[in-house]
C-alpha cells in the first residue's frame, strides 16, 4: 500500500475467486448452498467397469482387470470422500449463517463474536476440522463475498456487560474516519472516544492496530494527504 501524494486512501481490491457457498433469502429463511460449478466432479463409468471384468482372459487379461479394479476402488473411494467434504462443508456453513443471521440482513455492524469452538460445538465435529474446511472457503451473501473465516471473530466488552465482534468494531472505525472532517482527521484517541461512547470498550492502542489492518493511514499522515490534495 503506497499510494501517490495527495491521493485518498483506498485498499487494494483483493483478485478473488468465485465463491464456494451461497446464500440467498428464501420463503422460510436463509438458504445455503454449494456452488456446483466450482465443485470438483468425478464420474465413474460403472458400465465400462463391468465390462472389463467380463472380459477378462488369460493371466495379462486378470492382471489387467485387477489393475482396473483396484482404479475402480480408488475412484469410489475419492467420490465418497469428495460427497464427504461437501456435506461437511454445507453443514458448517449453515450454522455459521444461522449465528450469523443479523449479519445478513445489516451489515457488519451486526456480526457477533464467533469462535471455531462454538461451530463446532454445534455442529458435532472438531475445532480443527471446522477450521481446515472453512480455510480459503468464499460465501456469496446479500452483503456481498466474504471469506469464511471472516465470520468468526473475537469478542470486546461493552458497558452493557454484552460483547460486540471485532469485526463489527473494525466497521465503525472505519464509518468514523469516512465521515470525519475534510482535513481535520481524528486522532487515535479521539476515535475510541467515539467508539467507546457508544458501548465499546476500547482503547487508543486498539484503534490503531485495527486501523492499521483496515490500511487506514495515521491521522498525521490523513492531514497531510488532505493538504497536498488541496493544493492539487
Amino acid at each position: 500500500f503506497n499510494p501517490k501524494p495527495g491521493e485518498a486512501y483506498e485498499a487494494a481490491p483483493l483478485r478473488v475467486h468465485a465463491p464456494d457457498v451461497i446464500v440467498t433469502k428464501g420463503p422460510d429463511g436463509w438458504v445455503v448452498d454449494l456452488n456446483r460449478s466450482t465443485l470438483p466432479a468425478l464420474v465413474i463409468n460403472e458400465a465400462y467397469a463391468a465390462e472389463i471384468g467380463k472380459a477378462a482372459r488369460g493371466k495379462a487379461a486378470e492382471e489387467g482387470a485387477q489393475f482396473a479394479s483396484e482404479a475402480l476402488g480408488s475412484a469410489r473411494w475419492l467420490r465418497r470422500a469428495l460427497e464427504q467434504r461437501n456435506s461437511t462443508t454445507l453443514k458448517i456453513a449453515g450454522e455459521i449463517v444461522r449465528q450469523q443471521a443479523a449479519f445478513l440482513t445489516e451489515g457488519l455492524s451486526a456480526l457477533k463474536p464467533l469462535a471455531l469452538k462454538d461451530v463446532a460445538e454445534a455442529v458435532g465435529m472438531h475445532e480443527s476440522t471446522v477450521s481446515r474446511v472453512t480455510s480459503g472457503l468464499l460465501m456469496a451473501t446479500p452483503k456481498g463475498c466474504f471469506p469464511l473465516k471472516s465470520l468468526f471473530s473475537v469478542s470486546l466488552a461493552t458497558d452493557e456487560g454484552d460483547a460486540r465482534a471485532a469485526a463489527a468494531v473494525r466497521n465503525m472505525i472505519e464509518a468514523i474516519v469516512k465521515s470525519e472532517p475534510a482535513g481535520k482527521p481524528l486522532s487515535d484517541d479521539a476515535i475510541a472516544k467515539l467508539v467507546s461512547g457508544q458501548g465499546v470498550k476500547l482503547a487508543r492502542r486498539t484503534v490503531a492496530k485495527y486501523r492499521e489492518m483496515l490500511k487506514i493511514p495515521s491521522s498525521s499522515e490523513r492531514r497531510r494527504r488532505a493538504r497536498l490534495a488541496m493544493v492539487g
